[in-house]
């Protein structure tokens, strides 16, 4: 009988008899609780579907439409109508040209950049009927291919405010996918982002496109995000300084391909302190560009760092410079980065890696495989942790990185994996989990999963989310305690 009423009593449940508001609860923890906006989309859709009481309820409560994807075929009927169904609720809004659920009518369009689904035209129009609530929008994400949609959104939001409208934007994204590092060129005036309506900004990503740093008030930003934007339209190097220095509570700083303009560093210089930045991204630098952003700046603090796409040279010098800045370190994402396989890069990878005594999670990706294997050196043959106390490991000796548990990777040799992670169970430090990124599951063979199964659990991590283990070290301290 407890068996039949685990199993049938949430079918027989009389839940049309709690009170409207009850059932209006439980209908936002289940739309608002999804880890994609894919998925609470559809979460929407099924619960106006049940029956008339819950599609009315649905639509009634307008908080349950403020999220609105633009993912639907032009004219975005289903998406302009959850619009309106939003009333007054703050507005996030995601607009994407490219959906793989269907195509435009030439189905060549994905490859080709100036084959791109917004015209001009077609961005002013539907811009100019969401902008009827502009100052409800509290997030906009834009993803388009080329130049002309996206220039449309920043003069439209420039227009806007000089109008008169309150802009109240808390988040905004705008990537133009296309070509990157394309200028204009001479006769194009930068937008003021916002018309200098910039106060509630919290979270700025620009990939591809560039705004008028001088004009544009930046300040008590927690997020700036700043993806392939060409070098001469960058902001000088004394305005990305005093950005920084405007934003004293900054948590993230990404830099990918876009960074200030190089000028000769004064005599005086001294370093920003960014005591509560906790994410930090660099990429698609050279290694002298890479050192020289990073002397900018301070940030003892730092749980996630990112370096990527740092190719064509050795990087050897920038993993030294920075040895020992980030001893708070718990998360250290790896792709593509250019080692010396030498042993002075080795060398410099076992001291770097000495000094993260709290990483417990590596994120790697196309990297050379003497990179991975430095995790595994014995730090006193490079003359370090000769006066600590012995770990108590196998062979009694120290183990670079001795609370790292998980490892998630992809475009990587899945035997290597293996090996290399019975080679950290061998030294007593074994890994709990290991994820590959779900569109990298058909490269690991069946072999290769049964032999990295053997030493540690075998998982997908879905793309576009985080793993538990990410989300809970975002929130604790050294100690695990929530912070």
């Amino acid at each position: 009988m407890r068996f039949k009423r685990d199993i049938f009593y949430w079918r027989n449940f009389r839940m049309n008899d709690l009170p409207p508001e009850i059932i209006t609860h439980i209908f936002r923890i289940a739309a608002w609780s999804t880890s994609t906006p894919a998925e609470g989309t559809h979460i929407r859709l099924l619960l106006t579907s049940v029956c008339p009481k819950w599609r009315r309820l649905m639509i009634e409560d307008c908080t349950l439409w403020s999220a609105i994807w633009f993912r639907d075929p032009p004219p975005y009927e289903r998406s302009l109508e959850w619009f309106k169904r939003a009333g007054g609720a703050p507005l996030d809004i995601r607009i994407n040209e490219h959906d793989a659920d269907w195509k435009s009518k030439d189905d060549d369009w994905r490859y080709k950049e100036d084959d791109h689904r917004f015209t001009t035209e077609q961005m002013e129009e539907l811009m100019d009927k969401l902008f009827v609530k502009v100052s409800q929008i509290r997030m906009l994400v834009l993803v388009v291919d080329n130049w002309p949609p996206a220039l449309v959104v920043l003069d439209k939001l420039q227009e806007a405010a000089y109008a008169g409208k309150a802009i109240n934007m808390e988040r905004l994204e705008i990537h133009r996918m296309g070509q990157p590092f394309v200028w204009l060129g001479p006769g194009r005036t930068p937008a003021v982002l916002f018309g200098g309506q910039t106060r509630t900004l919290k979270y700025l990503c620009l990939s591809g496109v560039h705004i008028d740093w001088n004009a544009t008030p930046l300040c008590n930003l927690s997020t700036i995000d700043l993806r392939k934007i060409a070098m001469n339209v960058a902001p000088t190097l004394n305005r990305f300084r005093e950005v920084l220095l405007a934003c004293p509570r900054l948590q993230k700083l990404s830099l990918d391909g876009a960074g200030p303009q190089p000028s000769a560093r004064k005599s005086d210089h001294i370093p920003i302190d960014l005591p509560h930045l906790k994410v930090l991204v660099i990429g698609g630098f050279s290694m002298l560009y890479s050192c020289y952003i990073l002397s900018q700046f301070k940030a003892p603090n730092i749980r996630d760092l990112t370096l990527m796409n740092l190719t064509g040279e050795d990087y050897t010098t920038m993993i030294a410079a920075i040895t020992g800045r980030y001893r708070e370190l718990r998360l250290l994402t790896l792709y593509t980065v250019n080692i010396s396989p030498t042993e002075g890069g080795t060398k410099a990878m076992v001291k770097f890696l000495y000094a993260m005594p709290y990483l417990s999670y590596l994120r790697i990706a196309s990297m050379k495989w003497h990179v991975i294997d430095a995790f595994n050196e014995d730090p006193r043959e490079y003359g370090l942790g000769r006066d600590t106390v012995t770990q108590s490991f196998p062979q009694n000796r120290l183990v670079l990185c001795p609370k790292l548990q998980t490892i998630e990777f992809q475009q990587l040799s899945g035997t290597k994996i293996a090996e290399w992670a019975a080679k950290r169970k061998e030294l007593g430090a074994p890994l709990r989990r290991a994820y590959v990124n779900s569109p990298y599951v058909s490269k690991v063979t069946t072999d290769e999963a049964e032999m990295i199964q053997q030493v540690v659990g075998l998982f997908i991590a879905p793309l576009g989310s985080t793993t538990p283990e990410e989300r809970a070290l975002a929130t604790c301290d050294r100690y695990g305690e929530t912070i």
